[in-house]
């Protein structure tokens, strides 16, 4: 997970950065694979009173890297 994905999250959820990517990664366990776009892949994961969020994931060097990070709400 990049610094500023981790960064979005742990601003969103006022968590630690280390908690964050580690809470993450367990939230898009469950996500909903949207589409892909632009060589990235597009994963959703929502419920509510917790909010909603969207992550673009592209793979490197064989690894599934989350690069971009879109937190709402609920």
């Amino acid at each position: 997970m990049t610094l500023a994905a981790a960064e979005a999250y742990a601003t969103f959820a006022r968590l630690p950065i280390e908690q964050a990517r580690r809470e993450v990664t367990a939230l898009l366990l469950d996500a909903q694979m949207q589409d892909s776009e632009g060589g990235t892949l597009r994963y959703r994961w929502r419920k509510s009173g917790r909010g909603d969020i969207g992550a673009h994931v592209a793979e490197q060097d064989g690894l599934m890297v989350v690069v971009h990070l879109r937190c709402r709400p609920a």
